[in-house]
């Protein structure tokens, strides 16, 4: 094989061994929701006492993005993400242990904490070593894959815990990620290590967070997972004889949009020229016309129709969103911005359910029409931060692109 050829290869490998690790990584927030019934029969309690299971994990997940993040900037991200996967293999095989929900609660806060050093590395990594045509499609790949997760890892955590038990599941995810850990140990390749003090590694995080046209970007990325998590749970809480009448129900829907997700990646090879601004912004246009589709009709086509319209929207919209911030962070800020961004990701996804409680009152066109205005907001705060900065020029604004990225 020829350099090229190799380098091309290798890239490809890269990307499939990111992605999967993605979904085994960002999915161990939800695989609890395929183990609810094993874990609480294992554990000896409520069902509903074991979601806390997943609601712990995604705080202390936020909290590891915003640690991972400076560290990467500091120690390199290929180091980070690797000693952040081993620690959250040992994590994954330690939350089989527990006999209790209080032991399993705080395995699961240790486990979330850990697990989190993989997504902000893997979008550093992306940044700073792929170029831009593969750049575009390597970054969709892995926002999709995390998009993907909450339907993946349920989905094969079910029939694995009636054969495995819930004890098994866990024990399985630590060994898949201790085996990406060695894929990626020989993929990856290294990166430029930082000189400044640990301290002072962790001051970007107010650098970033304090300028206004970060703080839009920051809302919109939370609008991201908030109106993709708020329009599944408005779907579920709403007993819509439409999506009753899809071949398994919401989860039918939910499978039914993971090709949506795919073909999103595919074309992410093909919009990589045009600006990430306009790909953000028609990401979320798109998913309001969607939502719009969803709360005019009441028939099964047109509800399924607007779900996969919806889903491969969000997909476009979210790498679109990181390029936006690494567009617009300074050369040393990259790995802190991607920090907050993964942060203000999860935070929307807490606050999904909060817009889709109407639908719980019997109110879904409600909560479909909050999902279509937040929507609306994301574009517009992407549109306002993008805007060309003052007394900086063309030429300007794209030496300042070209920092970003390389660093």
């Amino acid at each position: 094989m020829t350099s090229p050829e190799f380098s091309r290869l290798r890239s490809g490998v890269t990307v499939a061994a990111l992605t999967v690790t993605g979904i085994l990584a960002v999915g161990q927030t939800y695989v609890v929701l395929g183990l609810i019934d094993s874990m609480a029969e294992g554990l000896n309690v409520p069902a509903s006492a074991v979601t806390a299971a997943t609601t712990v994990f995604g705080i202390a997940y936020a909290c590891g993005f915003l640690v991972s993040g400076p560290l990467a900037g500091r120690f390199g991200a290929k180091r980070v993400l690797l000693l952040g996967l081993v620690c959250a293999s040992v994590a994954a095989l330690a939350a089989a242990a527990p006999t209790s929900m209080t032991a399993e609660l705080a395995v699961r806060a240790v486990q979330g904490f850990v697990t989190a050093a993989f997504a902000p590395c893997a979008l550093v990594y992306v940044a700073q070593h792929f170029p831009a045509r593969l750049r575009t499609f390597a970054t969709t790949a892995l926002t999709t894959a995390f998009l993907a997760s909450a339907v993946v890892m349920p989905l094969i955590a079910g029939p694995a815990a009636q054969l495995w038990g819930w004890r098994g599941v866990f024990l399985a995810s630590g060994m898949a990620l201790a085996g990406c850990a060695v894929v990626l140990a020989l993929t990856l390749t290294g990166g430029t290590v930082g000189s400044v003090p640990v301290a002072q590694a962790f001051l970007v995080l107010p650098r970033v967070i304090f300028r206004g046209r970060m703080v839009a970007l920051y809302l919109a990325t939370a609008a991201v997972l908030a109106s993709y998590v708020a329009l599944f749970t408005a779907l579920q809480l709403s007993d819509s004889a439409a999506v009753a009448d899809v071949p398994g129900g919401l989860q039918g829907l939910r499978i039914a949009a993971l090709p949506a997700l795919v073909l999103a990646t595919v074309a992410a090879s093909f919009v990589h020229s045009v600006p990430a601004r306009r790909r953000a912004v028609a990401g979320f246009l798109l998913a309001a016309i969607s939502a719009a589709m969803i709360t005019m009709h009441s028939t099964t086509v047109v509800v399924a129709g607007g779900v996969i319209v919806f889903a491969a929207a969000i997909a476009l919209a979210a790498p679109a969103l990181v390029a936006c911030i690494v567009e617009l962070a300074e050369p040393a800020e990259t790995a802190g911005a991607t920090a907050w961004y993964g942060a203000f990701m999860f935070l929307g996804g807490s606050i999904g359910p909060v817009i889709a409680s109407p639908a719980r009152s019997g109110n879904p066109t409600v909560a479909a029409l909050l999902v279509l205005a937040v929507t609306l907001l994301g574009a517009i705060l992407v549109s306002v931060a993008t805007q060309p900065m003052p007394g900086c020029d063309t030429a300007c604004q794209s030496r300042r692109r070209e920092a970003s990225v390389v660093s």
